[in-house]
């Protein structure tokens, strides 16, 4: 019987980075009413997970930043693994060379060198994130405690980019396919799956929800897996299920609890 659902947001629940379709948090919504914890697992800052999940009061853990931070659902910080200064300019040096905006994110906010209109106009579009300029943040590295790396990147390069960086990058890290124009860099041992792992929750009442290659790490410990539809091939690989959205992944969910009854 599945006691927890860890869902992604970017992608899954969350559309155009923006838009949560009503149909999908209802399903997840009935799922909690049903006993089933709901918590997210994302890409994204503990901050933007914690303001919709309060917004829909969905109560269970928030992992965030591909598994690098982790909170629960009393608000306690339960894990963290941070970027060392040098794993910092490690990665700067590969990426010297390449068209990319980078974003530097600590536990609690995403920093950026200079907010060029691009930027300023997806924030503006945005209801959760919020970008915070620091011209001299490559002369203050020890100052933060930075867990990701995260890149923009012209759309659907990000394939070609991880190909590379995976050849350069120090063995201790790695990247990660978050969407098709967004690739995040982080500490090898920090992925969604592991994270999950932290919980010491039994994989058999687990399902995960997700749409990107950073999402398969959450589908390696559990067979039951959903994965949206329109992900690319190697994703969907590694998913038991392929749903058009969160409701019918839920949808499923409940039946099976239902016959497990």
């Amino acid at each position: 019987m599945i006691k927890h659902i860890f869902c992604d947001l970017d992608g899954t629940l969350l559309m155009d980075f923006r838009e949560i379709n009503v149909s999908d948090i209802k399903a997840l919504q009935m799922a909690q009413q049903n006993g089933i914890k709901v918590s997210i697992a994302t890409g994204r800052l503990d901050y933007e997970i914690k303001m919709i999940m309060e917004k829909y009061q969905l109560s269970g853990y928030r992992i965030s930043q591909n598994g690098a931070v982790v909170f629960d659902e009393y608000d306690n910080l339960i894990y963290e693994n941070i970027l060392l200064p040098e794993d910092v300019l490690a990665i700067l040096e590969v990426l010297k060379n390449e068209n990319v905006i980078i974003f530097y994110q600590t536990k609690d906010s995403y920093f950026v060198e200079k907010k060029l209109p691009i930027i300023t106009e997806f924030e503006t579009s945005q209801p959760f994130i919020k970008y915070i300029e620091k011209p001299n943040i490559l002369q203050e590295l020890t100052q933060y405690q930075f867990v990701n790396i995260s890149l923009w990147i012209e759309k659907d390069y990000n394939l070609e980019l991880k190909k590379i960086l995976d050849k350069i990058l120090p063995n201790h890290l790695e990247s990660y396919v978050s969407s098709r124009y967004t690739l995040d860099i982080t500490n090898k041992i920090n992925s969604k799956g592991n994270a999950i792992n932290q919980l010491g929750i039994i994989s058999d009442v687990i399902a995960v929800i997700g749409d990107s290659q950073n999402d398969i790490s959450m589908f390696k410990i559990t067979s039951n897996s959903f994965v949206m539809e329109n992900a690319d091939e190697l994703t969907k690989k590694y998913a038991k299920y392929t749903v058009k959205n969160v409701t019918e992944a839920v949808r499923i969910i409940l039946e099976n609890n239902f016959s497990f009854q």
